[in-house]
């Protein structure tokens, strides 16, 4: 019979070194990773236009982006500045639905951004292209280190002419030129061109405190506004107020709660604590 009390002890101390280890390199693939991550930007800015290049560094107010206030006071960023910003990420989360109803989400690059317009790439044998070519929609997001993101969603665009889709393919190459790597020579042309000229989005911020967001829209299209909003049933006891975990409510001139739009998270944690019911979705 083996001694277990002897064993015991050796064993556990095995473990506990062997956990230590573990942890040391977790924590070495995750500096790799972080590293190897930092020299594949590095590597892929010869693709990068340079009216984009050092956007990733800006922080909110920074770069002097544009914000604004639209008629029912909600704070509005300019469509340019968000489209290249997802231009300099490049690679962001596209998603689609495919013909069960399923969410689909995959990496793909933002391959160009022109005259209010964002392109990108899909090849014929891919279900991606096939589910853009049913729906006609995708949302996308992408999220730069320090937490800032920019999300836009709306119809997708698709040249049905054979030369301009040449045309544009090639247009693609010249301003992404790794993409020859991955598709050298006549194989190029297996990609098709899509793009978004119509949709809205949303720029937020996480950077900082509080929170920041402002919303956008391109190609005209009418706001669709979230959030929530304060109606007249309100009492003024500032139950909102004490419970929002970003202080974005605070009580104007009549007592009643105003919520800061643009600092708001939209958890609803507000109103599930107004006893009156004053809170409503906008």
């Amino acid at each position: 019979m083996p001694r277990t009390d002897i064993l015991h002890p050796i064993c556990s101390g095995w473990l506990q070194w062997r956990a230590l280890w573990d942890y040391c390199c977790l924590i070495n693939v995750r500096g790799w990773i972080s590293k190897a991550k930092e020299e594949a930007m590095d590597a892929n800015a010869e693709d990068r236009p340079a009216e984009v290049v050092g956007v990733l560094c800006a922080k909110t107010g920074a770069k002097g982006e544009p914000f604004w206030r639209d008629e029912a006071g909600d704070l509005r960023n300019d469509e340019g500045f968000c489209l290249q910003l997802l231009r300099e990420l490049r690679d962001v989360t596209f998603a689609t639905v495919d013909t069960r109803g399923f969410p689909c989400a995959r990496t793909i690059d933002v391959m160009m951004v022109e005259e209010g317009r964002l392109y990108f790439v899909a090849a014929r044998g891919k279900a991606f292209y096939d589910q853009l070519m049913s729906t006609k929609r995708v949302a996308i997001v992408g999220q730069t280190a320090d937490y800032r993101s920019c999300r836009l969603s709306g119809p997708v665009e698709h040249p049905s002419d054979p030369v301009e889709q040449r045309r544009l393919v090639d247009r693609v190459f010249e301003n992404n030129p790794s993409m020859a790597d991955v598709y050298p020579g006549e194989a190029r042309y297996v990609l098709e061109v899509f793009y978004l000229q119509r949709g809205q989005g949303e720029y937020f911020d996480l950077s900082g405190s509080p929170i920041l967001r402002a919303s956008f829209t391109l190609g005209g299209e009418a706001l669709e506004r979230d959030g929530f909003a304060v109606g007249e049933d309100c009492i003024g006891c500032e139950a909102c107020v004490e419970a929002c975990p970003q202080q974005c409510i605070a009580l104007d001139a009549d007592d009643r709660a105003h919520i800061a739009q643009e600092h708001c998270l939209r958890c609803g944690l507000c109103q599930e604590t107004c006893p009156t019911g004053a809170i409503v979705p906008r």
